[in-house]
C-alpha cells in the first residue's frame, strides 16, 4: 500500500489547462474519491497518477518518493476504466488472470495459486460462475464486474478506479459498492476512485475532493461535502434534489438583517450576518447575496410555525418510497422541500415554510440558477 500525494500538479494539452495546480493527499489504506462533472479533469488526474499521462508541472509522490519519471510498470498500480477493455478471444478466467501472468510483475504463480486468486476475487464480485464464458456472452454489468475483478486480482500499491460501476443497474451498483467497501476494509487497500455520481462518492469514501474545471473546489469527508458545502457549485452538484440556491436582497431595518426575495422575506440570525456580508454583491443598485439550504432542512406545516415562517402555494408534489418532495415556484427558480413519509398536501395549497438556520449558508454567486 502507498500514500499518494499530488503537489501543485498541472496538465496542459497544447494551450488548454486541463488540470490547474491540483494538490491533495490520499493516505495509505484510504478510500479517496474524486467527484466532478464531465470535463472536470478527473480521469486525467488518475492517468497521471498511473503514469499513463505525463504531467506538465508539479510532483506526484508515492510514500514520499517522487514518481514523475517512473513508467507505469514501475509504479505498481492497478487500474479499472469505465470501458471494459476485455480481450474478446479470452475467457473470463483468462481476462482476470492476465495481470497475474504479466512478466513485468514477476509473480510466477503456480497454476493452483493463480486459480485460487482468480476464483477468490471472482466469487467475491459474484461472477464465479462466469469464468469459462467469453466476453461476448456477458451482459454489460457482467463485463464491468470482470473488468473490476481484473483490476483487483493483483495486490497493488494503489488501485485507481475510473467510473468502475457506472454501467451497473441500481441493484447491482448498490451491492458492488458494498463489496468495494468490504474489499478496501479487508485488504487495507489504498483506493483512488473517480466518479461523477455523488451517491457513489458519499457512500464509499473516507475522504473526497470535488473537482471543477481542473481545480479543487472542496476537500473533506463525505459529511463535510454534503452538510457543509464550500460553494454554491458543490451544493448544487451534491444532493437529489440538489441544495436550494436562492438569490435575494440584504435588507437592514431597526438593527435587524433580512433576506428578501420577490416571494418571501426572513430575518437572518445574528450569527449568520457575517457570512452573509462576506457573500454579498452589488447589482443594479441593490445589495444581493445567495442563500443555500438543503430540502430536508425546511419545515412545512398547515399552521404558522413561528415568526420566522412564511407562506407559499405548492407547485407540485412527487411521492417517493420513504419521503415526498414538495416544490414551490419562486421568481427565478424552484424551491424544494423533502418531507418524511407520504405527505397529504395538495397542489396549489398554501402552506407555511420555515428554514432551519443552523443549516443555512450564504455563497458568492459562481453558478447560474434557473427554473
Amino acid at each position: 500500500m502507498a500514500e499518494v500525494r499530488l503537489e501543485n500538479v498541472v496538465k496542459l494539452y497544447g494551450k488548454k489547462r486541463a488540470v490547474k495546480g491540483v494538490s491533495f493527499t490520499c493516505k495509505e489504506g484510504e478510500f479517496f474519491s474524486i467527484l466532478g462533472p464531465t470535463g472536470a479533469g478527473k480521469t486525467t488526474i488518475l492517468k497521471m497518477i498511473a503514469g499513463i499521462e505525463d504531467i506538465t508541472s508539479g510532483k506526484i509522490y508515492f510514500n514520499g518518493h517522487v514518481v514523475n519519471e517512473l513508467p507505469p510498470q514501475e509504479r505498481n498500480v492497478s487500474m479499472a476504466f469505465e470501458s471494459y477493455n476485455l480481450y474478446p478471444h479470452m475467457s473470463v478466467y483468462d481476462n482476470i488472470a492476465f495481470p497475474l501472468r504479466a512478466p513485468r510483475w514477476g509473480l510466477k504463480l503456480s497454476p493452483q495459486e493463480e486459480r485460487k486468486r482468480v476464483e477468490e476475487i471472482a466469487n467475491f464480485l459474484g461472477i464465479g460462475d462466469l469464468l469459462e464464458r467469453l466476453p461476448q456472452h456477458l451482459s454489460g454489468g457482467q463485463k464491468q464486474r470482470v473488468s473490476l475483478a481484473r483490476a483487483l486480482v493483483r495486490k497493488a500499491e494503489v488501485y485507481l478506479l475510473d467510473e468502475p460501476i457506472a454501467h451497473l443497474d441500481a441493484r447491482l451498483k448498490f451491492s458492488t459498492q458494498t463489496l468495494l467497501k468490504e474489499f478496501a476494509h479487508n485488504y487495507k487497500s489504498t483506493i483512488i476512485y473517480v466518479t461523477h455520481d455523488f451517491r457513489e462518492a458519499l457512500a464509499l469514501s473516507d475522504r473526497m475532493v470535488v473537482l471543477r474545471k481542473g481545480l479543487i473546489e472542496q476537500e473533506g469527508t463525505p459529511e463535510d461535502i454534503y452538510y457543509r458545502p464550500a460553494s454554491d457549485f458543490v451544493g448544487r452538484l451534491v444532493g437529489d434534489p440538489p441544495m436550494n440556491l436562492i438569490d435575494g436582497e440584504i435588507i437592514t431595518k431597526d438593527g435587524k438583517t433580512f433576506f428578501k426575495t420577490g416571494d418571501f422575506s426572513i430575518r437572518v440570525k445574528d450569527e449568520l450576518v457575517e457570512s452573509m456580508e462576506k457573500a454579498k454583491r452589488e447589482e443594479n443598485g441593490r445589495t444581493l447575496t445567495r442563500l443555500g439550504i438543503r430540502p430536508e432542512h425546511i419545515k412545512l406545516s398547515r399552521n404558522k410555525i413561528s415568526d420566522d415562517s412564511f407562506q407559499l402555494p405548492i407547485y407540485t408534489i412527487v411521492h417517493e418510497a420513504e419521503s415526498s418532495v414538495v416544490s414551490f415556484e419562486l421568481e427565478d427558480t424552484f424551491l424544494y422541500v423533502r418531507t418524511e413519509g407520504f405527505c397529504d398536501y395538495e397542489e396549489s395549497e398554501k402552506v407555511w415554510l420555515e428554514f432551519d438556520q443552523n443549516h443555512m449558508f450564504f455563497y458568492k454567486k459562481t453558478v447560474e440558477i434557473s427554473k
